[in-house]
């Protein structure tokens, strides 16, 4: 909760703070922003509606989604950054499939990112960096994941790895899954489950009570 509180004061006015939190900062001939945004809609792994769904349909129709929202010409996008964990390559391949399917042309470049659970954020900030260098001026940023068509226990075949390490802790630690780790992180920071369960329950109350009221609808690229 304090890593929560400490985020949502970013966005209030605070003088303490380094954020242009609460008020507009001067507009520059340098600003990096944002024009358009488009998702679709989350579903449950193994079991909902997109459990046999590829990467580059879930793509294709949000790519197309942003370019009508924005108005831009597709053929004006320089480079579209796509973060992934499950796929090889970073889904790179389904990406750039994505992209033809969408309607950019061969000239608009397609990279695949994987910064783990960071890896649509890292997207974000690798166009942004891109543009405000002078590199492109304008790009497309996401991420796409399919826990259904993915296996986060083949990332790495302990069989092939070196002894040394396994001889080194830190590096050793690499191989721990992600539930272990949360659960170390949860006794470190004395998260009880309990205190967890409360979360997701709001959480999932909040998501409903958007979906009930359409607030999100806008957000959301339905497609078949």
């Amino acid at each position: 909760m304090e890593r929560i509180n400490q985020l949502n004061s970013q966005f209030r006015a605070n003088k303490g703070s380094s954020f242009n939190s609460g008020k507009n900062a001067p507009k520059r001939d340098d600003d990096v922003v944002i024009i358009g945004l488009a998702r679709t809609a989350m579903t449950r792994a193994k079991k909902g509606s997109q459990r046999d769904t590829g990467t580059e349909a879930m793509l294709k129709p949000v790519l197309e989604a942003v370019a009508k929202q924005s108005g831009i010409d597709k053929a004006l996008v320089e480079d579209i950054c796509i973060g992934n964990v499950l796929q090889s390559g970073a889904g790179s391949t389904n990406a750039r499939m994505a992209g033809f399917l969408a309607g950019y042309p061969e000239t608009t470049c397609v990279q695949g990112i994987n910064r783990l659970c960071s890896s649509g954020l890292q997207a974000v900030a690798t166009i942004a960096n891109a543009i405000a260098s002078g590199e492109i001026s304008m790009g497309i940023a996401g991420g796409v994941e399919s826990m259904s068509n993915g296996n986060m226990m083949d990332a790495v075949n302990p069989n092939l790895l070196s002894e040394e390490v396994f001889e080194n802790e830190l590096a050793q630690n690499c191989l721990m899954p992600m539930g272990i780790t949360s659960e170390n992180v949860a006794a470190q920071f004395g998260v009880d489950r309990a205190t967890q369960d409360a979360l997701a329950v709001s959480s999932h109350q909040k998501a409903a009570l958007s979906l009930k009221n359409g607030w999100s609808k806008t957000e959301i690229t339905p497609y078949e």
